[in-house]
């Protein structure tokens, strides 16, 4: 309410009347509030749920991080190890979440419908996120940080030497060839 009045009073020195700058500041309140509660709807409905210990909530953790994803069907299931997407889901229609391995084992129904807005998309980063971060808070080895220990062995099997024995090869594209050809 006190930014509508500072509005009106701005608008109510450029406006002709203190009419028109009433009413737009009255409309530009009343979409910004509707456009915050749309917001925090789609953000409020994320089907996530974290425990105590998960770096979500403001106390420091003191045991074991945990989160669940909520189902289509309202079932709370553990994600497992490893990020989760979504694979579009043809007899139900909407989408099942599955773990991102090589075989990709569905841990269930996720959503009934098409996304057509992102809110999807967020809902699985925010999953994801939350993953990482319990992981983290658990002191799970990082897949990524053992790639890099190997990475920095010297082993010599990433050296290549292309075209060393050879002299220049002069490449030319398709177009080069064509316009020369013209000329």
């Amino acid at each position: 309410m006190v930014v509508a009045g500072i509005l009106f009073l701005l608008l109510r020195q450029f406006a002709l009347s203190s009419a028109v700058a009433a009413v737009f500041a009255g409309l530009t309140l009343s979409l910004n509030t509707t456009v915050i509660m749309m917001r925090f709807r789609v953000h409020s409905s994320t089907p996530l749920a974290v425990n105590l210990n998960h770096p979500f909530m403001d106390s420091e953790p003191m045991g074991e991080a945990k989160i669940l994803v909520r189902l289509a069907d309202g079932r709370w299931v553990d994600p497992g190890s490893h990020r989760i997407r979504t694979v579009p889901e043809e007899l139900l229609g909407g989408y099942n979440l599955v773990q991102d391995t090589e075989d990709y084992p569905v841990l269930g129904h996720f959503v009934e419908k098409r996304d057509t807005n992102g809110t999807l998309t967020r809902h699985v980063a925010l999953i994801n996120q939350a993953i990482a971060l319990r992981d983290a808070v658990n002191d799970v080895p990082d897949p990524i940080e053992s790639a890099r220990a190997r990475e920095k062995l010297d082993s010599g099997l990433l050296e290549r030497s292309w075209l060393e024995d050879e002299e220049a090869v002069d490449v030319e594209s398709p177009l080069v060839s064509f316009f020369r050809g013209k000329e």
